[in-house]
């Protein structure tokens, strides 16, 4: 089965266009207030609308309320969740109620901290893994540690690979860790703003000509 496509921080109309008529299985939107590629709530409603319904949209969050999923879920309709903060198992499990998939983000430094992942197995139904900056959550450009990555593989639980990510390293990336799907943002972008489409297409070109 071909390793699946996330593109992530869609802000505009004419990405969303173009992007959506690629062989795309995700596409992120990014909540995240003061971030270089966050929308506002109001936008999200207009750009979901959009999507075809083969493409699954994401809402991308971090450390919100439990009130702020349930309005964010009745008001745009959309039900995959990337949690990106200090979300716990029990945070999550109460989101769980309002009919969501999670999406839990994971950035270890080390192959000790890949172990806190098994207090979210019964609670997620994917883990993302990225690159750890300390000063950025997400969208930094920085490359994932891929022997740390590989570690995710043991808990059998789907898992999305972000980091660092480009057109030009994706194939030998998917190859070595094998991931459920790819994510990227900055690795196909002109600006944190707007996407390069040729950079898009590359990328999607690479990683769906591999089988894992």
């Amino acid at each position: 089965m071909s390793v699946r496509v996330k593109i992530c921080g869609i802000t505009n109309e004419n990405d969303l266009k173009f992007i959506s008529m690629l062989d795309v299985d995700f596409i992120g939107f990014n909540l995240v207030k003061g971030t270089k590629r966050a929308i506002s709530e109001a936008n999200l409603v207009k750009l979901s609308k959009m999507l075809p319904s083969y493409i699954v949209p994401v809402c991308v969050v971090m450390n919100c309320s439990i009130n702020d999923v349930k309005r964010i879920r009745k008001k745009t309709g959309i039900n995959h969740f990337q949690f990106h903060g200090n979300e716990d198992p029990d945070f999550l499990k109460k989101a769980k109620e309002f009919d969501i998939k999670i999406i839990k983000v994971f950035r270890p430094r080390t192959v000790e901290e890949v172990e806190s992942a098994k207090n979210f197995l019964q609670v997620c139904d994917y883990f993302l893994v990225d690159a750890y900056d300390e000063n950025l959550p997400g969208g930094t450009g920085l490359r994932v540690d891929i022997e740390i990555a590989k570690k995710f593989k043991e808990f059998e639980k789907p898992f999305f690979l972000a980091g660092g990510l480009t057109p030009e390293n994706v194939r030998e990336v998917i190859k070595e860790v094998e991931p459920f799907a790819v994510d990227v943002a900055s690795g196909v972008e002109k600006t944190p703003r707007t996407k390069d489409i040729d950079k898009v297409r590359a990328f999607i070109s690479a990683a769906k000509k591999l089988t894992r």
